[in-house]
């Protein structure tokens, strides 16, 4: 971030004050969260090609039951290859710093969070219906690398759109059934 600081500052990043209106954070960050999940999404799943599953993402693959030091544990060109998921939104749009701050803790916590292998009682899938969390993601990284779905970030609207997550979704619906039982 802070060798990116030049680039942001001709992208149109400000510093100095006022804040920005909470309206504008808000907006910018949901706009963050959603073009970050597309871009992701479509790298993830391309990360989960033979070769590249391979040769660069088979690293971040090691544990296969994370725990959350291991969202940030992948191989270099995943870092630059992923993380321009994460830089594109604030890229466009020239935020203000302490937007930009606000949006790196967030997806920081967020990838965290769905690594943890936790499924909290504060956890985002508790309220918000399209985020995924540790337990969509845990499947994810249980599964065999080519057939495992569930690529998505943080919501998962594109594992539905795409169907990548029929083998999640047919999981918890045998899970339900043995409940009833």
């Amino acid at each position: 971030m802070i060798l990116s600081y030049p680039t942001f500052r001709y992208m149109g990043l400000k510093s100095s004050l006022p804040l920005p209106p909470w309206s504008v954070v808000l907006s910018q960050i949901l706009f963050y969260f959603i073009l970050e999940d597309f871009v992701f999404y479509w790298g993830h799943r391309l990360l989960h090609t033979k070769w590249l599953y391979k040769h660069v993402h088979s690293v971040h693959h090691e544990y296969a039951t994370p725990f959350g030091f291991t969202s940030e544990y992948a191989h270099p060109a995943e870092i630059l290859f992923l993380g321009f998921a994460t830089i594109i939104g604030p890229a466009l749009t020239g935020p203000h710093l302490f937007t930009l701050w606000l949006w790196m803790v967030l997806r920081v916590l967020e990838t965290v969070e769905a690594h943890s292998g936790y499924h909290f009682p504060w956890s985002p899938s508790k309220f918000l219906p399209l985020y995924g969390g540790a337990e969509f993601h845990d499947y994810h990284h249980r599964v065999l690398y080519t057939k495992s779905g569930n690529y998505s970030s943080t919501f998962i609207y594109m594992d539905w759109l795409f169907g990548t997550d029929k083998g999640y979704r047919k999981l918890k619906s045998l899970e339900e059934e043995g409940k009833q039982l």
